[in-house]
């Protein structure tokens, strides 16, 4: 492994793990010392760059082709607001569809704010991009989409979830074009994610205070 992976995954371990980690180290004869704690990820949106200012001025759309890529198509060139059920109805299908990107299960409904306000937006990695082979003898058809979660303590944190075209353009579009574009920057800088979240709030989480009941396939949704 090299050092950045190793280091994500020792910091993202729990107790157990890390004394498995340890234990088949030693046992292959290696000599290795832990990393220091990853960096705390901003909580709160990074400022924009002159660059990103300008561009809000100009009402330019932020998410960009990559070179030698097809453009998305205009409709994913929006950002919506949804209410949790709605959140979870995407994250159920990406799980179902095995898209890859979303899931979480009863871990992920129980924790998101129940009356919150959601924030989703296309915006493919590259890797991501539509078009690109998915390993699987085909090719990406589906969005990947960045949301802004509100969490049952009101911290915001991003995601990650897949979502068929289709899926996407059916969402109602309620926001102004001005509060999109104002929005699309903290959906695109926020670091914290679900993860981090979880990790974080695992000392305290109880079915009395979260309502939520650990089952064997449960845990926070993947964000890549």
């Amino acid at each position: 492994m090299t050092e950045r992976p190793m280091s994500w995954v020792w910091n993202s371990a729990g107790p157990d793990a890390r004394a498995w980690m340890l234990r088949h180290i030693e046992q292959a004869g290696r000599s290795w010392t832990p990393p220091p704690p990853l960096p705390q990820s901003r909580r709160a949106p990074s400022p924009m760059t002159p660059r990103q200012r300008v561009g809000l001025l100009l009402r330019r759309w932020p998410v960009m082709t990559p070179a030698g890529r097809q453009p998305l198509p205009v409709e994913a060139n929006v950002l919506k607001a949804l209410d949790t059920e709605a959140v979870c109805a995407l994250n159920d299908e990406a799980l179902r569809l095995r898209l890859g990107l979303g899931g979480g299960g009863s871990w992920f409904r129980s924790h998101l704010a129940p009356d919150g306000v959601h924030y989703l937006l296309p915006d493919p990695a590259n890797y991501y991009w539509p078009g690109t082979p998915n390993g699987r003898g085909g090719e990406i058809d589906w969005w990947q989409c960045a949301m802004l979660l509100q969490m049952s303590n009101g911290e915001q944190v991003r995601g990650m979830v897949a979502v068929l075209p289709e899926t996407f353009v059916a969402l109602p579009s309620t926001l102004l074009r001005k509060d999109q574009l104002r929005l699309v920057h903290r959906v695109r800088s926020i670091e914290r994610d679900t993860s981090q979240w979880g990790r974080d709030h695992e000392a305290e989480c109880a079915p009395q205070l979260c309502g939520f009941v650990p089952e064997a396939t449960d845990s926070a949704p993947t964000t890549t």
